[in-house]
């Protein structure tokens, strides 16, 4: 099947949103809405590491993945305000890549994903300094079961908990003002099609966005 037809359309979020619910329906890998996320430091030193796509907005063009708001990709992010992503799916030949902004998600928004985090995760993101040193993981559970005690759960529960989002702890917003298909072909003949849009600020976590327009790269 011709994923990327000659006459492509003039929004491409809705074939991105089909090709990550293809992904996760198929069950193509344990986590199909694993993503490559690469950011930047002030001196121009790129890092990239894999998180988990825990929202897609096809409406408006962005979405969101939650972490330690000190943690290095938070810190890149703050630095330079922009970062870059890829699915891959190897089981389908295709994958995604997306660029923009990063703007931090809504509270309220960070506060209902946390609600649905099992107890252990939550306790966790109040425990780990995500990204420093650590001694050993011994001094780390044991911080997390003293945490526990101090916020009155069982930290040996399973079950969803009730515990607040900490305020250092929560989601990030990246919005595509670039977005590139990639289908693989036979003879490494693969098909790659390239979105651009401008955006521009509308409030302290989101953008307006103009028209896209497109272009076939060669592979």
């Amino acid at each position: 099947m011709n994923a990327l037809p000659d006459s492509p359309p003039e929004d491409p979020l809705q074939v991105a949103d089909s090709w990550l619910t293809e992904a996760i329906e198929a069950a193509v890998q344990r986590h199909p809405n694993a993503m490559s996320l690469a950011t930047v430091d002030a001196g121009g030193r790129p890092s990239a590491r894999i998180v988990l796509l825990k929202y897609f907005c096809p409406a408006d063009g962005f979405l969101t993945f939650y972490t330690h708001y000190k943690s290095r990709k938070a810190i890149e992010i703050e630095a330079t305000g922009f970062a870059a992503a890829v699915l891959h799916w190897d089981k389908l030949g295709r994958q995604v890549r997306f660029e923009g902004p990063v703007m931090r998600a809504p509270e309220a928004e960070s506060d209902a994903y946390f609600a649905t985090r099992p107890l252990g995760s939550q306790i966790n993101a109040w425990v780990s300094a995500q990204s420093r040193p650590l001694d050993s993981i011994e001094s780390l559970m044991s911080s997390a079961r003293e945490k526990a005690l101090q916020l009155g759960v069982d930290p040996d529960g399973s079950a969803a908990g009730n515990l607040a989002r900490p305020a250092f702890w929560g989601g990030y917003r990246l919005w595509f003002d670039a977005l590139e298909f990639w289908q693989e072909g036979a003879d490494r003949f693969h098909e790659r099609l390239r979105y651009e849009r401008e955006l521009t600020a509308r409030d302290s976590h989101s953008f307006d966005a103009g028209p896209w327009s497109w272009r076939r790269l060669q592979p």
